[in-house]
């Protein structure tokens, strides 16, 4: 093989280096633009968000609550109590709406907090106009039952004593309900995104964007190189 045979395809294996680095790099970029863009759209939707809305404390944490007329109540099923599996059912109105499978629950006391892992009960008030939604938000998925996706409820009552009813699974929530259910769910889900909520998430990102610029002017660079080398070779 000759010198320039030799010259020649040392200038494709390059070529070929850089455009993989290039194309790398920029597929790289515009994944971590995306999640950067879904980042900034994630603070200004919560930050709006409460801007709009503000939770308040239920000035009594008992398991009963009546709401402009509408009694909800929380409660273990008595044949539960003394069980290593717990079945806790939800009231309004004094009709159950739900029975939920659940971990063993602390049944020496009627506040919510022994029940905060399955439903929660949260007050919200417009600040805008000052009307006033009652939330109960609850995960259906029974306790040890292993699924990709878990599932979550909700009952809104307005002023007018109205319940909307809810049910879906993370990625399929509406803004509203992405507050909702926060406190029940172990990781905190944003609606657009959750890496803002999650440790060590922006170094990440950046690092991530590091590498692609690396890659990207790396591959650049390199091909440079190869285009000059051969021109030079050339002549």
């Amino acid at each position: 093989m000759g010198e320039e045979e030799m010259e020649m395809k040392s200038k494709k294996i390059s070529l070929g280096i850089s455009v993989l680095l290039t194309l790398t790099g920029i597929v790289i970029l515009f994944i971590g633009a995306y999640f950067l863009i879904q980042s900034l759209r994630e603070y200004h939707y919560q930050s709006s968000f409460e801007k709009k809305y503000e939770f308040i404390p239920i000035k009594n944490d008992h398991h009963v609550q009546v709401f402009h007329g509408v009694k909800i109540n929380t409660f273990l099923k008595e044949e539960n109590r003394n069980n290593l599996n717990s079945t806790i059912i939800l009231e309004i109105k004094d009709e159950i709406e739900a029975e939920i499978k659940a971990s063993p629950v602390d049944t020496d006391t009627d506040s919510m907090k022994a029940y905060s892992d399955v439903i929660q009960y949260k007050h919200m008030v417009n600040r805008e106009t000052n009307e006033e939604t009652f939330i109960i938000a609850m995960q259906t998925t029974p306790a040890g039952k292993r699924v990709d996706t878990k599932q979550y409820r909700t009952y809104s009552i307005n002023e007018n004593g109205v319940i909307t009813k809810s049910e879906f699974t993370i990625g399929h929530q509406s803004k509203a309900e992405t507050q909702w259910i926060r406190g029940i769910s172990k990781q905190k889900h944003g609606y657009y995104t959750d890496l803002p909520y999650q440790d060590g998430a922006w170094t990440s990102l950046l690092l991530l964007i590091g590498f692609g610029l690396l890659s990207l002017f790396s591959g650049i660079k390199l091909g440079q190189n190869a285009f000059n080398r051969y021109s030079g070779a050339a002549v």
